[in-house]
């Protein structure tokens, strides 16, 4: 089961980057995550009504600490696409995203079956050979982008941590905090842009199909998300964080679906090690 939430909600994030990532050649990427945020917070919302979920303290730091680390992440994220190749810079992401949950998970205690061990190494590959680009940018990769790469892969890893750690009877709680968290991050970047440059880059928001692209990708965001945090309350924090890291599997399934983009070897490899890793992992 975690194993199935795991590959599941990695392809529902690949789906919000795909819409999201439509969204952002319009507008800015911080626009577009700020947008997608207002939905994935009230769909957030909606399920914690409906959960009734306990409330407690140290649950809530713990998701302020996580949506704190995810919005550096992706901040972090873009940064270091901005001025660093894509085709290094994101499988590094990637990697670092894979390993930080999965050293913790098993510095906690986790253990795997020998074969178990073997694919959750495979998965990792995998998320490298899919987040490496068909097309090369030829942009150079400096320490900048190594730092903002960095980073990123960290923050993102520190997030499913923290998520990690809170209690079962949180249930979506943690989610709903953390996304309104991350919102409040992005709102208020926007509104330095705004003091700094002008009302420029609200502008797009009155073309509606690209805001409904930000907000497509915000409704795939919460639903990934529930599936996540309800995988990390079944346990296993290092298959939850490794298969998360197939994140580019659904953004690369759409392209192929929705524009007719045609995959590359790399790509097809890392597919089928990702699908053949997944099976291992659910039956160990």
């Amino acid at each position: 089961m975690v194993a199935a939430l795991g590959l599941v909600s990695a392809v529902i994030f690949g789906a919000s980057d795909f819409f999201g990532g439509l969204a952002a050649r319009r507008m800015s990427p911080l626009l577009a995550s700020a947008v997608g945020g207002v939905v994935a917070v009230a769909g957030a919302g909606i399920a914690v009504a409906i959960e009734q979920p306990v409330w407690s303290v140290p649950d809530v730091l713990l998701s302020i600490g996580a949506g704190i680390l995810g919005g550096i992440g992706t901040w972090s994220f873009y940064a270091g696409l901005a001025i660093g190749p894509m085709s290094i810079v994101s499988p590094g992401v990637a990697m670092i995203y894979a390993v930080v949950p999965a050293i913790a998970g098993l510095a906690l205690g986790e253990r795997f079956t020998p074969l178990g061990y073997v694919a959750l190494v495979v998965v990792v590959g995998a998320a490298l050979l899919l987040a490496v680009p068909r097309q090369r940018d030829g942009g150079r990769l400096t320490p900048r982008a190594i730092l903002f790469g960095t980073i990123a892969g960290l923050g993102y890893g520190g997030y499913l941590i923290l998520l990690d750690r809170t209690s079962t009877a949180s249930g979506l709680m943690p989610l709903l905090v953390e996304l309104v968290t991350g919102l409040a991050i992005f709102i208020a970047a926007l509104a330095v842009n705004r003091l700094r440059r002008g009302p420029a880059e609200l502008a797009v928001l009155r073309e509606r199909t690209v805001v409904g692209q930000a907000l497509l990708g915000g409704l795939f965001l919460v639903v990934a998300n529930i599936l996540l945090v309800i995988g990390l309350h079944l346990g296993d924090l290092a298959v939850m964080g490794v298969l998360n890291a197939l994140y580019p599997l659904g953004t690369i399934l759409l392209a192929l679906l929705v524009l007719r983009e045609r995959l590359g070897w790399l790509q097809i490899v890392g597919v089928v090690l990702a699908l053949a890793a997944s099976v291992v992992l659910a039956l160990s």
